[in-house]
């Protein structure tokens, strides 16, 4: 759980440091300068797609009560945070590490969509046995309104209809 919660928190902080950290190891990297320009256009596209993919993983209830991801997200974002961190080194694997971080990054992406869609179902479900139980309970005692002056008694009957 202590991993998880960790997590949770560190993916945020990643969608600003892992773009930045291409910029780092392109510049300790011997990369070319049409490396650098590739970067201007892939850092803020990758800000944005981790910053997507955190908001997702936050939208489930579960993960906002607890604060920790499921060991799903940690397995999926993580390996694409490692990609990333990989992908910066600039060695002459670099293309196939991208190939891998875009694979991976489709996989975390489809996944926080899954874990959501899957959790709003099971929240909505739980939501709707709770109301049709509220609805098919009896009532404990009839309701007395006054209405001009008159008191009128209300009593709703087991099958739902009113007197």
């Amino acid at each position: 759980m202590l991993l998880r919660r960790a997590f949770f928190y560190w993916q945020f902080i990643a969608a600003i440091v892992l773009p930045l950290w291409l910029f780092v190891g392109w510049g300790v990297s011997d990369a070319s300068g049409w490396s650098f320009v590739g970067l201007l256009v892939l850092a803020p596209l990758l800000f944005v797609f981790l910053t997507i993919v955190s908001v997702l993983v936050y939208m489930r209830a579960g993960v906002r009560r607890s604060n920790a991801v499921s060991w799903l997200d940690m397995a999926l974002v993580g390996a694409v945070h490692v990609a990333i961190v990989v992908f910066g080194l600039f060695t002459e694997a670099t293309s196939a590490v991208a190939v891998l971080g875009v694979v991976l990054g489709l996989a975390a992406f489809w996944g926080a969509v899954w874990q959501l869609v899957q959790e709003t179902r099971e929240r909505a479900r739980a939501a709707l046995r709770e109301f049709e139980q509220m609805a098919t309970s009896p009532t404990s005692a009839p309701r007395a309104h006054s209405v001009d002056g008159r008191v009128i008694v209300v009593e709703e009957t087991h099958d739902g209809t009113v007197r």
